[in-house]
């Protein structure tokens, strides 16, 4: 790129950042996004995402934000918890499987399930989330997962160790040879 050039855009990219101190550029540039459609994307590899995000009513997306915001309360407690059951090397395989069966569990929740997860997003929103102690959190965890849950997630486990068991078997030693 020669000077010239790289000197015309310099000047251009200075000038839009210069706008976005511009009081009465600030003012005009959202009434223009809210006269088109309001979404903003950034790249083609967005659009289905964007499309699919189009879809959804503003309940579900309250309902999205919440679930995620259980989960971010939730997981580490999880891996926590987990931690402590010796699993090994299969812990990131197990804890990923149950990454996996808490968001569907909280997807399909009961009516008491998905009340103490309102209480616990509501605890998030006014920062007292430190009142669920990780006790308390454990116990709830354990009533959100089935029995089938516990079920996968143990299968998991032994599934995960004799995959790395049977890898030894398969690796041949070479003993050095005697000179």
């Amino acid at each position: 790129m020669d000077e010239q050039r790289r000197a015309e855009q310099l000047q251009i990219a200075d000038e839009q950042m210069s706008q976005l101190n511009n009081i009465d550029w600030l003012r005009q540039h959202p009434a223009a996004e809210i006269e088109g459609d309001g979404w903003v994307e950034a790249g083609n590899g967005l659009q289905p995402y964007v499309a699919c995000l189009k879809q959804l009513s503003v309940q579900d997306m309250r309902t999205i934000k919440a679930q995620a915001r259980v989960l971010s309360m939730l997981l580490p407690v999880l891996r926590d918890w987990m931690s402590s059951w010796e699993l090994g090397a299969s812990f990131e395989a197990v804890y990923i499987e149950a990454q996996t069966l808490l968001f569907q569990q909280i997807q399909k929740a009961s009516v008491a399930q998905e009340g103490w997860f309102e209480e616990l997003s509501l605890a998030y929103k006014q920062g007292t989330q430190e009142e669920h102690s990780s006790a308390q959190l454990r116990k709830r965890l354990a009533e959100v997962l089935t029995q089938e849950n516990w079920q996968a997630l143990a299968m998991v486990a032994a599934q995960d160790a004799e995959k790395r068991v049977l890898r030894h078997s398969q690796t041949q030693v070479e003993l050095p040879t005697a000179v």
